[in-house]
Formats: structure tokens, C-alpha cells, sequence
């Protein structure tokens, strides 16, 4: 994947997901880099109907991103109410994402920048970042020149 592209929303505006309809541009992230592997996994197998690999033999580029957001709602400190907790398992339904979308829709609309949420497939936290209400100063890659060094480095050997 093209660095420039990491950052686009272009996927989330093609595809939506969890938490982000068709047409929102979001960039989803994760904690860890098995924690993303897992939810990428579970992402294939959901529109194909089976995992065409598993994690450990995943091919992926993993990016560091810095995020520097103000505006934030944690899914899991919403309390321990009857309310919360229908929201959460509503929207954290393993297969149905439409619950999720829609609270996606009213958070992008009343400005929320990120929204953090636990994996549903076991992986570790997630976050998802809407980029209608963010600057491009808010996202940034950490590592995205030693990816590069380690594409080159990979392409010459297989001259």
C-alpha cells in the first residue's frame, strides 16, 4: 500500500465497516500489530465468507501512526447502565453492522474525531478516526520512511 494512502479514508468510503457507513472517510487503527492482523482476518472472512489465510501467514505493512485528537467517546466508559450496555452489544453485534453505522453517523455529525472500541473478534482495542473532523496534522505516520527502506531492501534482493 502506497504510504500516501494509509491515511485517506479511501477504503472506509468504498467499503464502510464497523462503526464507519459507505461514503464516511475513517482510518481504522489498532493496539497492537496482531491485534490489526486479527481484525483484517475476521474483515476478509465476514465478505468472503471464509478466511483466504490465516493471521500468522498475513502478508501486511504495518504503520505507526501518531493520532493528537481532542474530541474522543471510549464505547467501554460508557458505564455499566442497562442502556450502555444494550448500546455496546448492538453495536459490537459480531456480524450485523448496522447498529454500529448508525451511531456511527450521529458521532460523525456531532463532531466526534475518534471513537475507541474493544475488538469483537479477541483482538486488542481499536479505534476508528473520522477524518471530516480532523486535520491532517492529527494523523500522522511515525514510520513511514523505514517501510519504504524495507520495501527497497526486500525489491533488490529479488533482482
Amino acid at each position: 500500500m502506497d504510504p500516501s494512502d494509509v491515511l485517506s479514508g479511501a477504503g472506509t468510503r468504498a467499503h464502510g465497516g464497523r462503526f464507519a457507513a459507505v461514503g464516511t472517510r475513517a482510518v481504522y487503527l489498532s493496539a497492537t500489530d496482531s491485534g490489526a492482523s486479527k481484525e483484517v482476518t475476521a474483515r476478509k472472512a465476514r465478505l468472503g465468507g471464509a478466511a483466504q489465510i490465516s493471521t500468522d501467514k498475513y502478508p501486511r505493512v504495518v504503520y505507526a501512526v501518531a493520532v493528537n485528537l481532542k474530541r474522543t467517546l471510549d464505547l467501554s466508559a460508557l458505564g455499566s447502565s442497562q442502556s450502555a450496555n444494550a448500546i455496546r452489544a448492538a453495536c459490537l453485534a459480531e456480524h450485523d453492522l448496522a447498529n454500529s453505522m448508525d451511531l456511527a453517523r450521529e458521532l460523525e455529525t456531532t463532531g466526534i474525531q475518534v471513537l475507541l472500541f474493544p475488538s469483537v473478534v479477541g483482538g486488542d482495542g481499536n479505534l476508528v478516526v473520522y477524518l471530516a473532523n480532523c486535520s491532517r496534522k492529527m494523523l500522522a505516520l511515525k514510520n513511514e520512511q523505514q517501510v519504504i527502506d524495507q520495501a527497497k531492501r526486500i525489491a533488490a534482493t529479488r533482482k
